[in-house]
């Protein structure tokens, strides 16, 4: 499983941006992650296959909903050694 090479400790070379990114290959999920606006709470990789969904029983709010997502999308893609885009002003 992908998810094994997390559990182990990084050798001295190896990030742990490395090890996640590379986990997340394995699993065909391909960074960066984004919010399907068009689907509330559905989280996609670059190649705009579904990854994950935030609340599929649709029991919170959808501003709810958004908040969560992008909090998860922030966790993994900085992880994953993407930093979040600037905000444009």
């Amino acid at each position: 499983m992908a998810t094994s090479a997390l559990a182990q400790l990084p050798r001295a070379a190896v990030t742990a941006s490395t090890l996640f990114s590379g986990a997340l290959a394995a699993l065909k999920i391909r960074p960066p992650l984004r919010h399907d606006t068009t689907h509330c709470g559905t989280i996609v990789d670059a190649d705009g296959n579904m990854v994950f969904v935030v609340d599929m029983h649709h029991e919170r709010s959808d501003a709810e909903v958004t908040d969560i997502a992008e909090l998860m999308l922030l966790a993994i893609n900085v992880h994953a050694g993407y930093l979040p885009e600037a905000a444009h002003g």
